[in-house]
């Protein structure tokens, strides 16, 4: 009973007010440090192993793709899901530049060679502040796109799968540079490790309920939910899996509802979304946000 009552209470979070928006600000007008480790042709395009300075210290690890020519060229940021890391979305980038699409992928945090370790519920500070980092790092990340020869900064997009649909609810919050957000499989909250999810039971028997509780309450005020429906409505579209077994029926409506106006689609495929139907969606939809053929 307690459980079911925590996940109503985290059901109803308000919007965070606007000047909670700044705890994912930077300097952008600190340089960059952008490096690039090496470069080879793929398929037309040009494949980059680069880095940039993240905000919050160290350096973050990305893919730069570049298509042929002077442009002018739109640009996709894309972030991985959990288990991914930049590879993820390189075969659709790769796709994306025969249209004219300048594409950057970068690491979550935890996968860089600098990352520190941390326990996870056991620490949720530090949880917490790597989440806000790589919200802040994929700020930067446009900082990057919009600094490459041909970008048009009128045509930025951003894809993000689970883990990077989960915080883009956060960046649309935040960043007005992008115009076009597909949110794949997200989670609304985070803190919602007292509910009645698949993942949440299986927390509640590995930690007691005063860990998830601490857990809870230091996540909960960044919960991505409360920062989406500061982005434009029309620049969000959801795509969800029938047949996840992370993100649940009630927790996809709960994004849809933190963003009133958004688009949403549904698909028969699972959480990896490895169908064609949602691909083709996607490119279909940025596509036409972008002014592509």
């Amino acid at each position: 009973m307690l459980f079911s009552l925590a996940a109503m209470i985290l059901a109803q979070a308000p919007p965070a007010p606007a000047q909670s928006l700044a705890i994912f600000d930077y300097d952008g007008k600190a340089p960059t440090e952008f490096q690039e480790r090496g470069r080879e042709p793929v398929d037309g395009a040009t494949v980059a192993d680069v880095s940039y300075a993240s905000p919050r210290g160290g350096r973050v690890p990305a893919y730069l793709v570049t298509p042929p020519g002077r442009g002018p060229f739109a640009a996709v940021l894309f972030m991985h899901w959990g288990q991914g890391d930049r590879t993820e979305f390189l075969s659709e980038a790769l796709r994306y530049a025969k249209s004219g699409v300048v594409s950057l992928m970068i690491d979550a945090p935890y996968h860089r060679p600098d990352a520190k370790d941390f326990a996870f519920i056991a620490d949720a500070p530090a949880e917490r502040d790597m989440f806000i980092q790589m919200v802040v790092d994929l700020r930067r990340g446009v900082d990057v796109l919009l600094a490459q020869p041909g970008v048009d900064p009128a045509r930025v997009a951003y894809v993000g799968h689970s883990l990077g649909a989960t915080w883009g609810g956060a960046l649309a919050g935040v960043e007005k540079r992008i115009g076009s957000f597909v949110l794949m499989g997200g989670l609304p909250r985070v803190s919602d490790v007292l509910g009645d999810g698949d993942f949440a039971k299986r927390l509640q028997k590995s930690f007691k309920r005063e860990q998830l509780q601490a857990y809870a309450d230091t996540l909960a005020p960044i919960d991505p939910e409360r920062f989406v429906g500061h982005a434009e409505p029309s620049r969000i579209l959801f795509q969800f899996a029938l047949h996840d077994r992370h993100i649940s029926a009630r927790a996809a409506a709960d994004y849809e509802k933190a963003a009133p106006g958004s688009r949403s689609q549904r698909y028969f495929t699972s959480h990896e979304f490895n169908d064609e139907a949602s691909a083709r969606d996607r490119q279909s939809w940025l596509f036409e946000r972008l002014a592509l053929k």
